[in-house]
């Protein structure tokens, strides 16, 4: 089970997990921060939950969660006044991540548009965000994070077992989740500031150095049942997915750019890098 007063001794003293929840099991870790900030935010609350019962992954899809094996947790933030980037903070989450798994395990992570992290093509974890306006009229992000950590191959369902991977099945070995929570956490915060600062432009370089997206091409499946085909060009400003259409998509009479906001990508194959 999780040490909490391991993770309390660990967490630096800064803003972001400042207040700590840990629970060996939630409905959902997003669920419980939403719920705590209805009245009243704190931001730089972080939820920890050893097992989920009803664990949300994208486009509302469920997601696995067991017991004693992997990471599930939220991070609650409350950007100050207009918030210019707040289209960014899946991404910023997404590379902060990233950063921090690459950095503890000296494992390549990649990261699929727009925050699905990937090792080899297999997802290994993800991040969904919830944003609302609570009663207090405060703007709040909750940074919702799931990372496969030590499961096993044969304790993933069938149908995951040839799409998904965790750290142990990587590194050949058990890892030690709460190192790995701290790391998690810090990286967030460190990010979470240079966002703040410096505005979105700071995060579009680092963001496409770890999207393994760009250049492919790929298939778009949109929420109402719609698909795109074509070659993912590269990230706008906004964080969107620049999309060339194919000329053999029946859907699309021209090849001019679309910008992509929401839908699951699925990689059809390599081409070169833009």
């Amino acid at each position: 089970m999780l040490s909490s007063k391991k993770l309390a001794a660990l967490l630096p003293l800064k803003k972001i997990g400042e207040t700590l929840y840990i629970f060996d099991e939630l409905v959902s870790t997003n669920a419980f921060a939403m719920e705590r900030a209805k009245d009243q935010a704190l931001s730089g609350t972080v939820v920890l939950a050893d097992r989920q019962t009803a664990g949300r992954g994208r486009l509302d899809r469920s997601w696995f969660s067991p017991g004693k094996s992997n990471i599930y947790g939220s991070l609650l933030l409350v950007p100050e006044t207009t918030i210019q980037y707040l289209g960014w903070i899946p991404h910023m989450a997404g590379v902060a991540i990233a950063q921090a798994l690459e950095q503890q395990t000296g494992i390549r992570i990649d990261l699929k548009w727009p925050n699905d992290l990937l090792i080899g093509g297999r997802k290994l974890g993800g991040v969904l965000c919830d944003s609302f306006r609570n009663a207090g009229h405060q703007t709040c992000v909750v940074i919702g994070f799931g990372i496969n950590v030590n499961i096993t191959q044969s304790e993933f369902p069938s149908e995951l077992q040839a799409s998904a991977t965790s750290l142990h099945i990587q590194c050949h070995c058990p890892l030690d989740r709460e190192a790995l929570i701290i790391k998690v956490i810090s990286s967030l915060e460190e990010n979470w500031e240079n966002l703040r600062s410096n505005g979105p432009q700071s995060l579009l370089v680092e963001y496409r150095n770890w999207c393994v997206t760009i250049g492919q091409t790929i298939q778009v499946q949109f929420p109402d049942g719609s698909q795109l085909k074509g070659l993912a060009h590269s990230i706008g400003e906004h964080g969107q997915l620049k999309v060339i259409p194919s000329p053999s998509d029946p859907n699309e009479q021209s090849a001019r750019m679309r910008d992509i906001h929401s839908g699951e990508i699925l990689h059809l194959r390599t081409t070169d890098q833009q």
